[in-house]
């Protein structure tokens, strides 16, 4: 992958991205040009001589450069810039601030350095914003960390495209999940909070403590026409059975044992639940079933494997 250094004439430092970032990048201000590092930014009227200044130029300065930072921060600047009438020195003591850090201090580097600037981190984190908007989502209270965590690594182009992979994964399951949260659990749930949950460990942790996987376990056998048990589904999702898993399983379940009971074998739903988690006694049975299902009919079903791993069953 090309990287790509970008400069900036607010900060003493660069950035080497990818192109897609560097695109990004260039539209909250970086250049490509070297030459603009280090230089004074553009529109900054600010004297370098380190003479103080008024409250209002303190003001005017914060505006112009920085009026989309958190208030605290904004008045740590501005107090700065009092005292030094410098734009650069004021936004360098600003960012050794605790109340910089208590906003910003996921933008720094071990070493101290920027990872990237307050303004690309937040015009990022809106576009993942706006991504969750989109499906419904307009909460972003118990997201907020894993956007600090993502800003610098995950462009927002990177994150519509994986919500986009997970929403196409589990919206199919959404009704399901509702009704078995109303029937089963008592809870009432929009389709938002719900996929909120599903994309969001804690937030399920804090909207059912977990019962979410074992619901969302349970809608996919009821999708397929099996009955649903609360503590059998959690008993499944404890040894290991996921959703995905759950949805291969289910869906392949009715097919496999109607090609099993066509030969004249009792097969139930509770063996090629074992069998998907790995009973080996389940998957003996299994085999002799498909042995007969070949002599027979030509039919083979088993389960299927990924890395070694059982992850459903096949027909």
């Amino acid at each position: 992958m090309v990287m790509v250094k970008m400069y900036r004439k607010d900060l003493e430092t660069f950035y080497e991205v990818d192109e897609d970032r560097a695109i990004e990048l260039e539209a909250v201000g970086y250049s490509r040009d070297p030459n603009v590092q280090g230089t004074e930014f553009s529109g900054n009227s600010t004297s370098s001589s380190g003479t103080a200044a008024t409250s209002a130029e303190a003001n005017q300065q914060a505006q112009a450069l920085y009026s989309f930072m958190p208030q605290g921060v904004l008045d740590d600047f501005i107090n700065n810039y009092i005292d030094t009438g410098d734009a650069d020195t004021s936004i360098g003591l600003t960012r050794k601030s605790q109340v910089w850090k208590d906003n910003f201090s996921h933008l720094l580097n071990k070493d101290g350095t920027l990872i990237m600037d307050e303004l690309t981190s937040l015009t990022t984190i809106n576009t993942y914003k706006q991504t969750l908007k989109e499906i419904g989502i307009d909460d972003f209270t118990e997201f907020e960390d894993e956007f600090k965590e993502m800003v610098s690594s995950v462009s927002g182009a990177e994150f519509q495209d994986r919500i986009d992979v997970v929403y196409e994964g589990v919206v199919n399951q959404i009704p399901e999940v509702k009704q078995l949260f109303a029937e089963q659990l008592g809870v009432v749930a929009d389709d938002a909070t719900i996929f909120a949950a599903l994309i969001n460990p804690k937030v399920e942790d804090k909207f059912l403590k977990g019962q979410i996987t074992t619901v969302q376990i349970g809608a996919q056998a009821k999708k397929a026409g099996f009955g649903f048990n609360y503590d059998k589904f959690d008993t499944l999702k404890k040894q290991g059975l996921t959703a995905q898993g759950a949805k291969q399983l289910y869906g392949t379940a009715g097919n496999i044992m109607s090609q099993a009971q066509s030969i004249g074998r009792d097969l139930g739903i509770e063996t090629l639940e074992q069998a998907t988690l790995g009973n080996v006694q389940a998957q003996q049975r299994l085999t002799r079933i498909e042995s007969e299902l070949m002599s027979k009919q030509g039919i083979q079903l088993g389960a299927a494997k990924k890395d070694g791993k059982i992850t459903g069953l096949t027909t």
